[in-house]
């Protein structure tokens, strides 16, 4: 919901690009659910999309090794530092935007632009990321693969956001409101109760992988 001195993009009516959630935690949330609590018919824009961000690094991979193997290489800055709020904050976490395990499989993404701050890479490094970046930015803002779509009132959007980046348009609200609200779930609490779940009423020899969780399998 849009307020009038937001102290968090998500607040105001600005476009959000495709992101995670709270990249600058050590752990960022697993499962997340946007409960769509009013969205009135005269609000221009506010729709929401999302993007597999495994299947895009993948298309980096096989397109683009050398970026690929740059993001798996040089560590991002993800932050939050803002004193001028009720509750100040300073956190700040490095780490890869993608994560791969010894055989070479994806296991992670870490992508959050509007909370990323200055590298801490050799000079060297610096033209090589950047090149990289902007390769990895495109295949995941410009692609077909992009799913949005208008929420409605009562609806809830329900994903994965270690894995499933998520954004959206910029809006006009013209007099009305449009008001998410979210919360979520850690990846390793829900990945255990599906198990739980599939091992005593359904299949025991099922498996979960490639879950965001980084894993190595």
């Amino acid at each position: 919901m849009s307020t009038p001195k937001p102290i968090n993009a998500a607040y105001s009516d600005v476009a959000l690009p495709l992101h995670i959630d709270l990249n600058y935690y050590e752990s960022p949330p697993g499962i997340q659910l946007l409960h769509c609590m009013r969205f009135d018919d005269c609000v221009l824009g506010g729709e929401s999309r999302f993007r597999d961000g495994f299947h895009a690094a993948e298309e980096l991979k096989k397109a683009y090794p050398d970026e690929f193997a740059t993001l798996v290489r040089c560590p991002a800055t993800f932050q939050k530092i803002h004193y001028e709020r009720e509750r100040p904050v300073h956190m700040r976490y490095h780490r890869p935007h993608i994560v791969v395990n010894h055989l070479g499989n994806v296991i992670g993404v870490n992508w959050s632009p509007p909370f990323e701050g200055p590298l801490r890479l050799p000079a060297v490094d610096i033209d090589a990321y950047y090149a990289a970046y902007w390769q990895f930015a495109r295949l995941l803002e410009e692609s077909p693969h992009v799913i949005q779509f208008r929420l409605v009132a009562g609806e809830v959007a329900v994903f994965n956001n270690r894995r499933v980046l998520h954004g959206r348009t910029s809006f006009e609200l013209n007099g009305g409101h449009r008001h998410l609200q979210g919360c979520y779930i850690h990846i390793d609490e829900f990945k255990s109760q599906l198990m739980v779940y599939l091992n005593l009423h359904g299949d025991k020899n099922a498996s979960m992988t490639a879950v965001g969780n980084q894993d190595l399998y």
